[in-house]
């Protein structure tokens, strides 16, 4: 995670206009940018997928208010790529409290809602009216760059002349390939106008560790204004680009927004992606897939990528024990573990799981594992190892089951709506030599 000032103040307002384009421009998806690595991830397991024959959203057909939302027919269950990339307007950032905001408009759109770990749980939302703006935000610590991957009630109100439209809404937790995870919702409009929208953040209650411990616990409200009109609609829905139609439902993602800081380089300026570190850059003792050969697993381990690490779900699993003397480990053994997506790696928020140890065959204890959000390792999921009974640490050899509880309950953007839903235990293994 970026281990920097990242409020705007530090951004400067000079680079955001050069990198967005100007100051509440127009910002086209297209054409974003990587290096040879970030291309080699995203790209790297596209070989598996299953194309499938794209079916017509009628939500999008026919409206010339709205573009065309084409769907994949029959997407793998895993990230695949989607049919198209979408167009958005980019707000200047702003600071509130301990937090900083960067808005984005777009057309409204389709996304999927989740509420279970089933297929039947994923609902496909369309847009129940064609005037209005899909509503994005992405909130961070201003002083660390931390994304704030986390539900915790935020609220929005949007007025125009003063007098409120609608009701007070939560927005959806929500993840996208080239946005990772974000807050957002479709949003109808009166007619047009310049709108001002209220971003209520609240104290987060999610245990926080290391820069962010004792901080964000002070309720903030971000405002940003827009004009709705022909321009824009023009603008964003004219900006939309279609994949090649033999892409579509590839295994891979798109990558993040040019102007997203990812943390792959040195960039100080622009708007932060909620990429988790890389896998050299976790301490401690790297957990194996129970049936992988760990006579090599030290050296190897600055070779690792994520799409390397064992999957459920396609979500990547990183699973790593700290030693006692780490900051994040009280008086013994600390497992943390972050699941993240495996071509962006962006964070899989607000899941249950539990951890259940055996050693010889023999099941020692298990508990469950506490989201918890950290200055320097983003958001995973932690235990204390004293905490379960008859575990006094790990051994090598010994067996680590992480059961999935609950999948991430984060809307999606197209591409993942069908992955990280049925998740089966990942099984793991404390390895003879340190990894």
């Amino acid at each position: 995670m970026q281990n920097r000032k990242h409020g705007f103040d530090a951004i400067d307002r000079r680079t955001f206009v050069r990198r967005t384009g100007a100051v509440t421009g127009t910002l086209a998806l297209a054409g974003c940018t990587s290096t040879d690595d970030e291309s080699d991830e995203n790209e790297s397991d596209r070989s598996g997928g299953d194309a499938g024959n794209e079916s017509e959203n009628e939500a999008g057909a026919g409206d010339a208010a709205l573009p065309r939302q084409i769907t994949v027919e029959d997407p793998p269950e895993a990230v695949y790529l989607p049919t198209h990339r979408e167009s958005m307007r980019t707000l200047e950032p702003v600071e509130a409290g301990d937090y900083a905001v960067a808005a984005m408009l777009s057309y409204p759109h389709q996304f999927w809602v989740i509420a279970g770990d089933t297929d039947d749980a994923v609902e496909r939302t369309t847009p129940e009216e064609a005037r209005g703006v899909h509503v994005m935000f992405v909130a961070w610590d201003a002083e660390t760059g931390t994304v704030l991957p986390v539900d915790e009630g935020v609220q929005i109100r949007i007025r125009q002349d003063g007098e409120q439209v609608g009701a007070p809404r939560q927005p959806w937790t929500m993840l996208s390939q080239e946005m990772g995870f974000h807050f957002g919702d479709n949003v109808g409009l009166p007619g047009d106008g310049t709108y001002t929208v209220e971003v209520t953040l609240p104290p987060i209650s999610t245990r926080k560790t290391g820069a962010l411990e004792g901080r964000l616990d002070e309720r903030a409200t971000a405002t940003f204004e827009f004009d709705y009109d022909d321009e824009f609609r023009e603008s964003v829905v004219s900006g939309v680009e279609y994949l090649d139609e033999e892409r579509w439902g590839e295994r891979g993602a798109l990558e993040p927004m040019e102007m997203m800081v990812t943390g792959e380089h040195d960039e100080e300026d622009g708007i932060p992606y909620s990429t988790l570190p890389p896998v050299d850059a976790y301490p401690g003792t790297l957990l194996l897939e129970s049936d992988a050969d760990d006579e090599n697993a030290g050296s190897d381990r600055e070779a690792l990528e994520t799409t390397d690490l064992p999957r459920s779900g396609d979500a990547a699993f990183l699973a790593t024990l700290l030693e006692s003397d780490h900051r994040l480990a009280d008086d013994g053994q600390y497992l943390l573990v972050s699941p993240r997506t495996p071509y962006n790696r962006a964070p899989l928020a607000d899941m249950s799981l539990r951890a259940t140890i055996e050693r010889d065959g023999a099941e020692l204890g298990g508990a469950p594992l506490e989201q918890t959000l950290d200055g320097e390792y983003g958001l995973h999921y932690g235990l204390s190892l004293p905490a379960v009974d008859g575990v006094e640490g790990l051994e090598p050899g010994d067996s680590v089951t992480i059961e999935i509880e609950s999948p991430p309950q984060v809307a999606r953007h197209q591409g993942y709506e069908t992955a990280f839903l049925e998740m089966p235990p990942v099984e793991l293994t404390v390895p003879e030599s340190g990894a």
